[in-house]
């Protein structure tokens, strides 16, 4: 099983991080194998909105979400792991998920859409403890798991964890995020 990981955090070493170290630790003791990458360090540029993908599937800007595509194409399964910033991803997450445009178009227009093909596990933490300080996020993410060709499955969603490192003082987290990323390359 191939997982890809998108780090989203702008911040090295938060708890959006360790919270993915230990899923993806638990994707490793089953045998899956991992592809990280750390969005922050990537050169993607916002959707432009000039429609080009609507024609032929493909977006005409050339950046790292190329690389992006492919990796996501060639994967099982999908980890998006995220920081809450104002009731939402942050700004260079939020870049990467409108740059997923081309697979709306094929899908909608172009009627070639991805078939369902794996899950796709959300890991978020926030600083507050708000009802509903998940809901931008989870809604995103319901709405583009389909044109991914995946199944958006239970999060892994702490709050009130703010300081740095504050999620490893969360009694039992590390053995929840192993058993998440076990279960994500767990048939069934």
């Amino acid at each position: 099983m191939k997982v890809l990981a998108l780090e989203g955090s702008p911040r090295r070493g938060g708890n959006s991080s360790i919270l993915l170290d230990w899923v993806l630790e638990g994707v490793e003791e089953k045998g899956g194998q991992v592809t990280r990458l750390y969005v922050r360090d990537l050169e993607i540029s916002p959707c432009t909105g000039c429609d080009g993908c609507q024609v032929a599937g493909e977006c005409v800007v050339r950046d790292d979400m190329d690389r992006v595509m492919t990796l996501l194409l060639d994967s099982d399964h999908l980890v998006v792991a995220t920081p809450v910033y104002f009731y939402h991803l942050p700004a260079q997450l939020k870049a990467l998920v409108d740059r997923f445009q081309p697979l709306w178009g094929r899908r909608v227009l172009l009627k070639k859409g991805l078939p369902e093909r794996g899950k796709l596990l959300l890991v978020g933490v926030g600083a507050t403890r708000g009802e509903r300080l998940f809901d931008g996020v989870l809604l995103t993410m319901k709405c583009v798991a389909p044109f991914l060709g995946l199944v958006l499955v239970d999060p892994l969603l702490v709050r009130g964890v703010d300081a740095v490192g504050a999620v490893r003082d969360v009694r039992g987290l590390k053995g929840i995020a192993i058993k998440k990323g076990m279960e994500l390359v767990t048939r069934g």
